[in-house]
């Protein structure tokens, strides 16, 4: 058993005990007025409690080296990013911010530590962290990252003393003193360490998932103990629910070790364990045997993972009366785009060729990675964009997303990467039926989220320049249906482009090709005589998971200018009154001209209006309608 004093905060940072530094104020440039003091030890208490910023050099070659490893990291960096990569170096390692709002990552060995081999680590851990993509060579001061090269007596500002100098967590939150010498106790257990700071939303999952753990692991904690470490803990009274569960002969050591990499991810909100579980033991299929974890406990949230028919080691089917499912911690649907466009779906946008498919997307995801609004519609935060594009001249990009940088200012860094096919190898991207093209799109994903923080938005411009699969087999459109389906199970949305089917509103091809789709749109133009803009009329062909009042048919207008508007319609005729109005224009124009000649089919459709071609449909039932009234 471990000594109770061993995990107190004096402990975890042992170190020098033949002077120390503290912090004297601030100078008048701004900078750190620092002090040191020989020959006299911390004051653990005057520390904690904000009286006396101090700090110390870890090294104490008396009791055999050093306990922690601290690497300076003189570089403001967004919670989001650099808790995220240190996580995936290790769960063990802990970032703190500094001071001056930068970072110190610290490393605790288990016991104190040969000197040598401690600075063989700091190195080893400097070196990892220069690999992170948004970190350079000097960003990591390499002269203060302890223990020193130079001295012995090189020292650092401990953690706990003014407000800005806590431990974040890799969801934002920071942990208190308390929390964080629990941290060191369960550092070795990363399921722990994702628990501790968990808040609303997240903290049932927590117990449950811990509480299978200890199950299967004897360790000198409870749930009772790990809820004191929520922010904020919940009633005790919901813990014995949790154990209950957990407890269940079904929560096995095999469900544990099939479960726990994605348990912790899902806590952690960083896609890490799971990803090198993978690695270790690759599946034939790369989303090979998802379906078998269909239960709530193994979820990160709804849709997370397959759900289609298959043969499982399921023993039972797990359910809720629904008063218990009430209670469950599923976290709510969370809009990229208010009433139109949600993470974790899989979107078609559809219509004719020429309709401004492409200018209605690129419009869309200009505001998206903005986190403006988009047709009246908010978009709650920036979020980012992977542009696939299979067709557009390496210019059009940037000539089609001019009058949305002029009008709105610069997109954030790495929130809208553009794929050209003109920059891949020769000059076209691999087939997406192919596991090589869906595992390099994939990749992209995961290398735009790492940059961003967040899980990117896919867009497939278009499926046809994309593909060669043939449209009206369903079994041909199965392994590409099958790929972005998994695709949003991981957390990536995606946008299809398509073109209209000839003989329906929808997607051209093979029926099942939406059946899994959550959003269809359907574009059609809507063409006004002296009008430069573009109109679009927008019908939701599948609206699964908007409320019917969010999905009625509406009309967009793009005036070139960086602008997208709702505007009203034309007033659609139904058949019998287009009829007799064409029978008018014709009149009228015979009776002006004095002919019996008819006019012209673009002089008709002009004063419809409609396109040459819908007229030209139109005149053969007009011939048949003109025979049964009689008009002669």
């Amino acid at each position: 058993m471990q000594n109770v004093n061993q995990n107190k905060f004096e402990n975890i940072f042992a170190g020098s005990d033949v002077g120390h530094g503290y912090l004297n104020g601030i100078k008048d440039n701004g900078k750190k007025d620092c002090r040191s003091v020989e020959g006299v030890k911390i004051d653990i208490e005057k520390h904690l409690n904000g009286i006396l910023t101090q700090g110390q050099s870890p090294v104490n070659r008396a009791k055999g080296g050093v306990r922690y490893s601290v690497i300076d990291l003189d570089k403001f960096i967004d919670w989001k990013i650099i808790t995220k990569a240190i996580w995936k170096i290790s769960s063990e390692l802990t970032c703190i911010q500094s001071l001056s709002g930068k970072w110190h990552i610290y490393f605790h060995f288990t016991d104190w530590t040969n000197l040598e081999k401690a600075k063989k680590a700091r190195d080893k851990l400097i070196e990892k962290i220069k690999k992170l993509s948004f970190v350079e060579d000097k960003d990591v001061d390499k002269e203060h990252s302890l223990p020193a090269n130079v001295s012995d007596q090189y020292w650092v500002f401990l953690p706990y003393s003014k407000e800005i100098q806590k431990c974040y967590t890799t969801w934002g939150e920071t942990l208190s003193k308390e929390q964080y010498e629990y941290r060191y106790k369960f550092r070795k257990h990363p399921l722990v360490v994702a628990s501790i700071g968990q808040v609303e939303g997240q903290r049932h999952k927590a117990l449950f998932n811990v509480g299978v753990y200890l199950k299967h692991n004897k360790l000198e904690t409870d749930l009772y103990e790990l809820n004191k470490n929520f922010n904020p803990p919940l009633p005790e009274d919901e813990i014995q629910h949790q154990l209950n569960s957990a407890n269940k002969d079904k929560y096995n050591q095999d469900h544990l070790k099939r479960n726990l990499p994605f348990w912790i991810d899902n806590l952690s909100a960083v896609k890490h364990f799971a990803e090198k579980k993978e690695e270790e033991d690759p599946p034939k299929n790369f989303f090979e045997g998802a379906a078998e974890y269909e239960d709530y406990e193994f979820n990160s949230g709804p849709r997370s993972e397959d759900h289609e028919p298959g043969t499982t080691d399921q023993k039972e089917l797990v359910g809720y009366d629904m008063k218990e499912y009430r209670k469950l911690d599923i976290p709510p649907k969370t809009f990229i785009i208010e009433n139109l466009l949600f993470d974790k779906s899989f979107n078609f946008i559809v219509g004719p060729k020429g309709t401004g498919k492409t200018e209605f997307v690129i419009g869309m995801c200009c505001a998206i990675t903005r986190g403006l609004t988009f047709l009246g519609r908010k978009i709650p935060y920036c979020y980012p964009v992977v542009y696939i594009d299979a067709e557009m001249y390496p210019t059009d990009p940037i000539d089609r997303e001019a009058p949305y940088l002029n009008r709105w200012g610069e997109v954030p860094d790495n929130y809208f990467h553009m794929l050209n096919f003109s920059f891949q190898d020769k000059q076209q991207f691999p087939d997406l039926v192919s596991e090589h093209g869906q595992l390099l799109i994939k990749n992209y994903l995961i290398k735009v989220e790492k940059l961003t923080g967040k899980k990117p938005l896919l867009v497939l411009d278009n499926l046809r320049s994309l593909s060669s699969y043939k449209e009206n087999d369903s079994d041909a459109w199965y392994p590409i249906g099958k790929f972005l389906f998994k695709l949003r199970g991981l957390g990536f949305p995606n946008i299809v482009v398509d073109h209209m089917g000839k003989m329906s509103p929808g997607p051209r091809g093979s029926s099942s090709k939406t059946d899994w789709a959550d959003i269809v749109l359907v574009l059609t133009p809507e063409k006004e005589k002296g009008n430069k803009n573009m109109k679009v009329k927008i019908v939701f062909d599948k609206a699964r998971g908007l409320r019917p009042e969010n999905t009625e048919e509406f009309f967009a207008e793009y005036n070139f200018k960086g602008e997208w508007t709702v505007v009203e319609g034309k007033k659609e005729l139904d058949q019998n009154e287009t009829l007799i109005e064409i029978n008018k224009i014709i009149k009228e124009w015979q009776k002006n001209k004095k002919t019996e000649k008819r006019p012209t089919q673009q002089y008709v459709a002009d004063k419809i209006p409609c396109s040459v071609g819908k007229m030209n449909s139109l005149m053969k039932k007009f011939d048949e309608w003109e025979k049964s009234q009689n008009v002669f």
